[in-house]
């Protein structure tokens, strides 16, 4: 039957749960599986009341795992690329499994000892594997020079492997391609069942009259919280209240903690009472990359933000700013009637942007609900859930 589940392994650095932004694509990925057909070894298990109901994980550490730590983490990583690092033995996995018999291995490149682990626990059993890649791991797990050839290499090997490769966006579809001689699919991130958008007509009546109010909902890392420090004088100019939920602004991002003008910091709260605040306190969201990007490019060009599925769900309009290699920038711009879409490089032009949406309730309307249709079709978490155990399914068959 095309909906029943294989017994899978998920031998990857972290394995389903709430806890974590990537341990939570794969609870959300993993929700419907029945308990008694899913195993997890992972480095980051969850705690308790963070994972799924009933399934078993056991914490995995491979060999060498303590220089992960330490200031010796990137030589361990090159000495990893030549091979040189002890793998973990497969009779310890054999044991970790406790009887459980896998038909397909699944796991995340990420952290480099946890997916050569997978590989080669699925060569040894004659499994068939899934990798799923959401980032590009050598920009957050660096090498010497001399071990770089033989990291991509290395990488390389483990991706044509695997019989089915998952890859976050189009652009790493094609990054890896390129870079590993291999084709993949695109299974974009998938935000939670849950959220219903609000009424689509409340986007034409401003919460607070006379005032735009627009919401951010996570982490200020990645750039975000610099691209809202950047555009202060925009906010400032078109009279914006912009309200975050999520952790409080660090010393690096001292000028954003600082304008308690325009900005109202909520702090953090469970995902689903942020967006529930956000839908009820605002009149739009907003993505915003820094522009330019800096150091982040490389990540921007390949990688695809959680966040943009989750706001095109809210029944809100959606506001996009920066450069436009960027994956979110790209993708709204392949949808500008659905979304607000900008460079964010330009103080005045943000303003008036702003001012227009304050004033043009039909445009908020309009784009409330062409946002929602969109990310229906594109971003549909049933759809992206039932794509995913087709490729497992799949992956058994060959």
């Amino acid at each position: 039957m095309s909906d029943a589940w294989p017994r899978v392994l998920i031998l990857s650095d972290e394995g389903p749960q709430t806890g974590t932004a990537g341990g939570l694509l794969l609870h959300r990925l993993f929700r419907g599986c029945p308990a008694g057909r899913l195993r997890v070894l992972a480095r980051h298990v969850p705690t308790i009341g963070d994972g799924l109901p009933g399934v078993t994980c056991r914490k995995l550490l491979p060999p060498w795992h303590r220089f992960e730590g330490s200031r010796f983490h990137r030589l361990k990583r090159s000495l990893r690329a030549w091979g040189l690092v002890p793998p973990a033995p497969l009779a310890a996995l054999d044991a970790l499994l406790e009887g459980f018999a896998p038909e397909v291995v699944f796991c995340v490149m990420q952290h480099a000892q946890y997916y050569d682990t997978a590989h080669r626990f699925a060569a040894a059993r004659g499994l068939p594997l899934v990798v799923a890649v959401h980032d590009v791991n050598d920009e957050f797990e660096p090498v010497y020079g001399w071990a770089r050839e033989a990291a991509r290499r290395r990488d390389g090997a483990f991706y044509r492997f695997a019989v089915v490769r998952l890859c976050i966006s189009p652009e790493m579809e094609r990054l890896c391609a390129a870079r590993f001689g291999a084709d993949g699919s695109v299974l974009y991130p998938n935000r939670s069942e849950e959220l219903a958008p609000r009424p689509l007509a409340d986007a034409g009546t401003l919460r607070s009259p006379g005032r735009l109010t627009v919401g951010f909902g996570g982490n200020l890392n990645y750039g975000y919280g610099e691209a809202l420090s950047l555009l202060l004088p925009a906010i400032r100019g078109a009279g914006v209240r912009l309200v975050l939920y999520g952790r409080a602004p660090g010393p690096e991002l001292a000028a954003l903690a600082a304008a308690t003008d325009c900005c109202e910091f909520r702090g953090f709260v469970p995902s689903a009472a942020a967006w529930a605040g956000i839908q009820r306190d605002c009149d739009a969201v907003w993505l915003p990359y820094p522009n330019p990007a800096g150091s982040m490019e490389r990540l921007y060009r390949h990688h695809f933000p959680s966040k943009l599925p989750e706001y095109l769900a809210l029944g809100m309009p959606v506001i996009v700013t920066g450069p436009d290699y960027a994956t979110g920038v790209r993708w709204a711009r392949a949808n500008a009637a659905a979304v607000v879409v900008a460079s964010g490089a330009d103080q005045a032009e943000m303003t008036a942007l702003f001012q227009t949406l304050a004033t043009d309730h039909a445009a908020r309307r309009q784009l409330a609900e062409r946002g929602w249709a969109a990310g229906q079709r594109d971003f549909d978490p049933a759809a992206i859930c039932a794509q995913f155990l087709a490729h497992l399914n799949a992956a058994v068959r060959r």
